[in-house]
């Protein structure tokens, strides 16, 4: 994980791991899952061995005898690996039936997404160094488990707790880099859709937040990798009798994710996307007492043993037009298919 930008490194204690998108239903009144994923909906554990790193790929902290991935970065494996892409026409009829939820009230906005299964042999380190090569993104993680591999160059911040305040910095709205970052920030179906997160971020920490201590941010954009982001900061101080733990509660699973109403947005998506998101979507991170720190579990490599899912969507509001989020979804999964 990244460090702060003060007060030392990101992590040097505590439990690592994650919550898959599914794991939702203990933490909202969300749909239950009915079909399998390929890693568990949770897995947390004490590191043995770790390595943390900036946003430059500078070495922070280190945990054991690991020792810390450098440069250069190997070329792309030999062994021939086999795609399983979806078609494309579920994904449009998707957009089309979300803009009639819209239309009619049903709900503000609803992220749809699209899953494809790459097959083969897989170098999760050479795979995590290529992703990172043109793209350090600052949410990013490698987590090697029993139970399968993550390669994750999330750019999202779910939430930071330090001495008893909360950051949660959302992201909506994405062009690349060959657009102006301007006419991302003039867009008025980019800036809605942040709103409307953002607006759903603020409701979310006003559960465990002191009354009046909710802070927005401006919008602003930046470049991650490739592609632009636009992207808002929302603060808050933690009320008396609430934690870390607490504070991830009230915002998972993320709203940038799932659309809102929250509620509403999942019971749509259950619907509209034909198999589980697994760990995708959810979020990946660490908690030590008193302080935590985790990504929107986007840009995301599930891994074990030959197989890999790699997913990507983009958030469909009142004028989005369905072949730009095809191709916005398409954009985001090209370079992690790229990097296997």
């Amino acid at each position: 994980m990244r460090a702060p930008t003060s007060g030392g490194p990101a992590w040097t204690h505590g439990l690592v791991g994650w919550f898959g998108y599914e794991a939702g239903s203990a933490f909202e009144r969300c749909p239950e899952p009915v079909a399998a994923r390929l890693l568990p909906d949770s897995w947390w554990g004490r590191v043995v061995a770790a390595v943390v790193l900036d946003g430059r790929g500078a070495l922070l902290h280190q945990v054991g005898s690991l020792p810390p991935p450098v440069a250069p970065v190997s070329p792309a494996g030999t062994a021939p690996l086999t795609f399983e892409e979806p078609p494309d026409a579920p994904f449009l009829r998707g957009v089309a039936s979300i803009l009639d939820h819209l239309r009619a009230g049903d709900c503000y906005q609803v992220n749809l997404t699209r899953r494809e299964v790459v097959r083969g042999r897989f170098d999760p380190l050479a795979t995590w160094l290529r992703l990172r090569a043109g793209n350090r993104a600052r949410r990013a993680i490698l987590l090697d488990t029993d139970e399968g591999t993550l390669v994750c160059n999330s750019p999202e911040l779910l939430l930071r707790v330090r001495n008893g305040r909360a950051l949660s910095v959302p992201i909506k709205g994405t062009a690349p880099i060959g657009e102006s970052s301007e006419l991302l920030l003039r867009s008025p179906k980019e800036r809605a859709e942040l709103t409307m997160i953002v607006d759903l971020v603020r409701s979310d920490l006003g559960r465990v937040a002191l009354p009046g201590s909710i802070v927005a941010g401006p919008r602003r954009v930046g470049r991650v990798g490739h592609v632009w982001h636009a992207m808002r900061r929302v603060e808050a101080e933690l009320a008396p009798g609430f934690d870390a733990v607490d504070a991830f509660a009230a915002l998972f699973p993320p709203g940038s994710v799932t659309g809102a109403p929250r509620v509403r947005a999942m019971e749509i998506i259950r619907v509209l996307e034909p198999v589980p998101r697994g760990v995708y979507c959810g979020s990946i991170g660490w908690f030590a007492p008193g302080e935590a720190d985790a990504n929107v579990a986007i840009r995301t490599v599930s891994l074990r043993g030959d197989e890999a899912h790699v997913q990507a969507g983009s958030g469909i509001v009142l004028g989005s037009d369905p072949e730009r989020e095809l191709a916005e979804a398409r954009l985001k999964v090209q370079r992690l298919k790229a990097a296997l």
